[in-house]
Formats: structure tokens, C-alpha cells, sequence
């Protein structure tokens, strides 16, 4: 099913899925606290958490390592990532409303196809087809999805045959509206011989909006669906504080 978005309902809809009003009253709750989960593939995982509470400096806590408690040389060797973005901070500019499609239609959920602005696609609507799911019901929004169908080259000696960032989103009782609650990212790059292949998970939970001063400063989302950028933080040994591509 494919329809050009013109019903006042369903447009009516989808601008409450992504609805501004919404994501400001959220940002008043940016410093609610969080735990973020990374797993990198063939690489490892890394618990942490958030907290803003704790002080200047002190906001970011390592928890586990590869399902482990941390030694002191890794809690040691732990580089907190400077200006993470809040899962509660959300921003929907990059799209372009009026390239909205109605792509499928279930008696519980609507997927649309959509394109970004061009200033924020940086030719990725070239190459990449962009969706998201809301909920028909209550108008939560549920997914948004960037994947490449087909392989396509950046330079004339590399080939992206892989592209995937997905994100999925739920109501988050603790901020009072929706956060981000998974991304995946999956990049898989062939440069003259050499190939190679990125999958990044992150997932958020745990908020806790107890102690969350009020701010009204926004994060800038540069544009974009919620990186899934890969994450070089997470300590393989007690010396090391870095990972190294994997191969494939």
C-alpha cells in the first residue's frame, strides 16, 4: 500500500508521533538519569551510567564490562564519551513532512517512508530509503529505519555494501514522554582488498528523573537519524582503552 499523506487524519497522526511540544517538555528532563548498554560485535559490551546528579565530571559511571564488575585498572583506564545524547532528547527537523508516504497499514501499526531534509542528508537519499512505524492508536512512535537496498560507492575505491540504523522508541513513564530505547547501526565497507564490517548496539533503560534539574538548552541532533557511530571507549584488557575494526 502506498498513498501520498494528504488526509487530515493520518497527518494529524503522524505530527503527534512526532509531535515538538512533546520533545520540549521532555528536554526539561534531560538530566533524568539513565543506563546506556553498548555491545559492539567480535567486540564486547560495556554497561554504564549516567547520572548528572553526581556531579560535574562524575555524570558517567562504568557498571560492567563484557557482563563483568570492571577491575580497578579498567575503572581506571574508563574515558566517559564527552556530549552523549540523551535518549529523552529528541529531534524530528531532519525530516522532510512532505515527502511522507503511506507504506503499510495494520490494525495496530502505520509505516511511512520519508526522506531528509537536504541539508541534513548529506547525499544518503541517494543511496538510502528511510521509514518509520507509529502505533495507529495512540500515535506513539515506535521505529525509524535508514538501510541502503543496494550496494553503492562513496569513492570510486569504496564500496558501502551494507547500511542499516535503526532505532526504536517507547513511552518512558519516569520523563513523561518518548524516549529512545535501542539503535543499531551496521556498516559494511569494501576499500581496494580490505573489508570491513561495524555492527553497534546501544540500548537505554533504567531512567530515573528523581533528582533531574530543569534546562531548556536542546542537544544538537546534526541533522540526522540517532547515530549508531561506533563506540571506542570499551576496554578489551586492563591496558587497553580501544577496539579495533573487525574483518569479514
Amino acid at each position: 500500500m502506498s498513498a501520498q499523506v494528504d488526509s487530515g487524519a493520518l497527518r494529524s497522526l503522524i505530527d503527534e508521533a512526532l509531535n515538538a511540544d512533546e520533545t520540549t517538555e521532555v528536554r526539561t528532563t534531560r538530566n533524568c538519569a539513565y543506563t546506556l548498554q553498548t555491545t559492539i560485535k567480535d567486540v564486547g559490551s560495556m554497561q554504564e551510567r549516567y547520572d548528572p546528579s553526581a556531579g560535574l565530571g562524575l555524570e558517567w559511571q562504568l557498571l560492567q564490562l563484557n557482563g563483568r564488575d570492571p577491575t580497578v585498572q579498567q575503572v581506571h583506564n574508563y574515558v566517559p564519551k564527552q556530549r552523549q545524547r540523551h535518549p529523552a532528547v529528541l529531534n524530528f527537523d531532519f525530516i522532510d513532512h512532505d515527502s511522507l508516504q503511506l507504506l503499510d497499514e495494520s490494525h495496530s501499526k502505520l509505516k511511512f517512508e520519508y526522506k531528509v531534509i537536504p541539508s541534513a542528508a548529506q547525499g544518503l537519499n541517494l543511496h538510502v530509503t528511510h521509514q518509520l512505524t507509529i502505533d495507529s492508536e495512540t500515535g506513539q512512535l515506535l521505529e525509524m529505519k535508514s538501510i541502503a537496498p543496494e550496494s553503492f560507492r562513496i569513492q570510486s575505491w569504496t564500496l558501502v555494501n551494507e547500511y542499516e540504523n535503526v532505532s526504536t522508541f517507547r513511552f518512558e513513564d519516569q520523563t513523561n514522554g518518548t524516549v529512545l530505547e535501542e539503535v543499531t547501526f551496521k556498516l559494511g565497507v569494501k576499500s581496494g582488498r580490505d573489508t570491513v564490517y561495524h555492527e553497534v548496539t546501544k540500548h537505554f533503560s533504567d531512567f530515573d528523573c528523581s533528582h533531574a534539574t530543569t534546562s531548556e538548552e536542546s542537544m544538537d541532533t546534526e541533522g540526522g537519524q540517532f547515530n549508531g557511530e561506533l563506540d571506542s571507549r570499551i576496554p578489551l584488557d586492563e591496558t587497553s582503552n580501544s577496539e579495533s575494526p573487525s574483518n569479514r
